[in-house]
């Protein structure tokens, strides 16, 4: 009745933007990565297939809400992307340290409240 979950195997690391580059440079023109999924067809098109889509797209708006970008567009954004990545990235581990500062400040805030609260007890019971 009950099955017990299988467990799947974790995850491997995301590639760097360098080892992607790497793959793409190693590929060859017939390589998968190339390819375009007829399903993804309708998100990179050349500009002359623009007017190729389905009517029922042309009549649902969402011609105009879809990007269709030529293949060395789609490349300019997905080192854009990966540029943006690696700038969150940097700018994450800064925050990281600046909260970790943070928290070092406030410790040393509280510890040196709690001294002089102590300090003007015993000048108060004077």
């Amino acid at each position: 009745m009950f099955k017990r979950k299988t467990t799947l195997p974790a995850r491997p690391p995301i590639p760097s933007k360098d080892e992607i580059i790497d793959d793409l440079t190693q590929a060859t023109p017939d390589d998968v990565v190339f390819k375009i999924d007829p399903k993804d067809k309708l998100f990179i098109l050349d500009a002359h297939d623009i007017n190729d889509l389905p009517e029922d797209l042309n009549d649902s708006g969402l011609k105009d809400q879809t990007e269709f970008l030529d293949p060395h567009q789609a490349y300019i954004k997905v080192a854009s992307f990966m540029e943006k990545m690696n700038h969150l990235e940097k700018h994450l581990s800064e925050l990281e340290k600046n909260k970790n500062n943070l928290k070092i400040l406030e410790e040393n805030l509280l510890s040196d409240i709690t001294k002089v609260e102590e300090e003007f007890k015993k000048r108060s019971e004077t």
